[in-house]
């Protein structure tokens, strides 16, 4: 199974990039309690552990069909159903203070729904919160109905269960946003009688869609900021967060305002993707460092990692051959300043 964005057009005292800052708006109690999530991907295979190869290449050519990685995880070609990896990855999460993990989900039976039962319970034993991003539905109304139905019923009790004031949380990517209408998925959460609370990939930079689609979600987030910030130095990320930010919060009012961060982005190896493609350096840790520092200073609800190891698009803090914990560590120190407020 091939990577599905195709729709996108260590050191801890690294300097800020220097640039123009808006000035910073006096602290306030926070709306939302404040989490940092991570997307996190449970798509992985091998064939010692699930008899096949998925989203890996193979140490010898196998599975062609799959994206090969920029980076290279220092744990290997893993497999996502293996409790040792879950364990792993989820103590090093709550060691960079990430609170909660958003998982991909393809739906019902899917790989990735395999896999969600032992990260949820490997989540509660260390006080982690999970929920599922919501991919695709290609099965209209009735499908959103029925898979909404089947994860409230299924895990939306768990103790691990992100919610907002017992709202079960689930995020939807803009491809799940185009196959259904907003209203369609509103509709799907309150027939499920829970009050899922729903955050959308909805940018308010897209105003035809952003008018269409948020007044049915509780919360909006984009999930990658490549388009946005392509071609640009750290500095000049930061004066377009300084610029951007305010406009948007606006724009969203009382919903919950997610920021993303991002360490960088290239996914030009990904087979089927038209190039050139939006990709963002990390430029030494820098992008992240500046993107962290934006979401603080600009007051997000939250702040969402993209990734802890989307391997095909560049863009994982999962440790690596080629980093280290480096983007562990800076996690970890962002996210402390971050729920200081």
């Amino acid at each position: 199974m091939i990577s599905r964005r195709l729709i996108l057009g260590g050191g801890l005292a690294l300097p800020l990039a220097a640039a123009v800052r808006a000035p910073a708006a006096p602290p306030r109690a926070p709306r939302f309690p404040r989490e940092v999530l991570t997307f996190y991907y449970s798509w992985y295979a091998t064939p010692a552990r699930s008899g096949h190869w998925a989203h890996w290449q193979g140490p010898k050519g196998e599975a062609p069909r799959q994206s090969p990685t920029l980076d290279h995880p220092t744990l290997g070609a893993y497999d996502s159903h293996d409790p040792a990896v879950i364990a792993t990855h989820l103590n090093q999460m709550k060691a960079a203070g990430i609170t909660a993990l958003v998982t991909s989900w393809w739906g019902q039976g899917s790989f990735e729904d395999g896999a969600l039962p032992a990260i949820l319970d490997a989540a509660h034993a260390r006080g982690l919160k999970v929920t599922v991003y919501l991919e695709q539905q290609k099965n209209g109304q009735a499908g959103a109905d029925a898979d909404l139905a089947y994860l409230m019923r299924r895990y939306g009790d768990h103790p691990a269960w992100l919610a907002v004031d017992r709202r079960p949380v689930l995020f939807l990517y803009l491809q799940a946003l185009r196959d259904l209408p907003a209203s369609g998925w509103r509709t799907a959460a309150d027939a499920t009688g829970r009050q899922p609370f729903l955050v959308g990939d909805v940018s308010p930079r897209e105003t035809t869609t952003f008018a269409a689609w948020s007044p049915f979600m509780d919360g909006i987030h984009v999930y990658v900021l490549a388009p946005y910030v392509k071609g640009m130095e750290p500095a000049a990320m930061a004066a377009w967060a300084d610029r951007t930010y305010p406009a948007w919060k606006r724009a969203i009012g009382s919903r919950l305002f997610c920021a993303t961060v991002i360490p960088g982005f290239d996914d030009t190896r990904v087979p089927g993707r038209t190039l050139p493609r939006p990709t963002v350096p990390r430029f030494d840790g820098r992008t992240y460092a500046t993107l962290w520092d934006a979401a603080i200073r600009h007051d997000a609800d939250w702040v969402i990692v993209t990734s802890f190891n989307e391997w095909h698009e560049g863009s994982e803090i999962e440790p690596s051959r080629e980093y280290g914990t480096r983007y562990l560590d800076m996690t970890a120190a962002a996210a402390r300043r971050f729920r200081r407020g």
